[in-house]
């Protein structure tokens, strides 16, 4: 009699029961049901220290749809990201991906050598990729200067061996005021960007110390903000098919976001696999 009662207690939860069964028989169906772009882009990726994600992407190892076109960089011995601008390689030293820059400095080291043999140029930026900050600081260097003209400026000579008065190399900052009548004085300049802060104030006298140029500056990213789509549970990346960028999800790739919900089967699966 007891167990005729038992029985009858429990039939309602027999549907209950059956419901969670058929979840567990047919969830994981669905969650590895993963879009194969999120799949392939949600996979860390680091080149020494730096962790490496969109819009970069390392050449030759990584897959491109993970990054956005013209932003390939080379890990150079899984040290240090190496970046190629017009003008030479660069490496970078930092990535601040919350606001769209980062660090970066020449591959090479300056030397005065690089200076008086005329090695430095002025550095080639992709206009549609990467841009200097507004306030940022530069170097100006103007060669075969006629320091007869203006001996006021001798403070500002690199010291280069077999120049004279007539044929000097100057650097100044471009905030210098004395730049332009300089300028007027000299054949050929050069510019380059160096690491202050805008908030840092320059207080530098006499020759040009070369460790300012070795310091690095900072670029600013020109591209599709990744944070949206990060934050809804997605992964940035690129549509080569429609040439666009893309938030890489579980279900599929969407615009900017993964709808609400999209990443819940799949945490839900990890949690029960765990």
């Amino acid at each position: 009699m007891n167990q005729i009662r038992s029985i009858h207690l429990a039939s309602p939860l027999l549907p209950a029961l059956n419901l969670v069964l058929f979840s567990f028989i047919f969830l994981p169906t669905t969650a590895f049901a993963v879009d194969e772009n999120f799949t392939i882009c949600r996979v860390s990726r680091y080149c020494g220290k730096l962790n490496i994600k969109f819009p970069f992407f390392i050449q030759g190892r990584d897959d491109p749809r993970c990054g956005y076109p013209g932003f390939g960089i080379h890990c150079r011995n899984n040290t240090k990201p190496i970046l190629s601008l017009g003008d030479g390689n660069y490496s970078i030293d930092n990535i601040f991906y919350t606001n769209q820059s980062f660090l970066v400095s020449r591959a090479v080291r300056f030397e005065t050598d690089s200076i008086c043999n005329h090695k430095i140029r002025n550095i080639s930026l992709p206009t549609d990729r990467y841009q200097l900050p507004p306030r940022n600081t530069k170097i100006v260097f103007l060669f075969n200067c006629n320091l007869t003209s203006i001996p006021k400026l001798t403070p500002h000579k690199i010291g280069c061996p077999a120049e004279n008065e007539t044929n000097s190399t100057l650097a100044l900052f471009n905030s210098d005021p004395q730049l332009k009548f300089a300028s007027e004085n000299c054949k050929e300049r050069v510019v380059t960007p160096v690491g202050f802060d805008q908030g840092d104030e320059l207080h530098v006298e006499g020759p040009l110390n070369i460790s300012l140029l070795n310091r690095g500056f900072v670029l600013n990213l020109i591209v599709s903000n990744c944070t949206i789509c990060e934050n809804s549970g997605g992964k940035c990346g690129f549509d080569y098919r429609t040439r666009h960028f893309k938030c890489f999800c579980p279900d599929r790739p969407h615009a900017w976001h993964c709808r609400p919900g999209m990443h819940v089967s799949l945490s839900l699966f990890v949690l029960i696999h765990a």
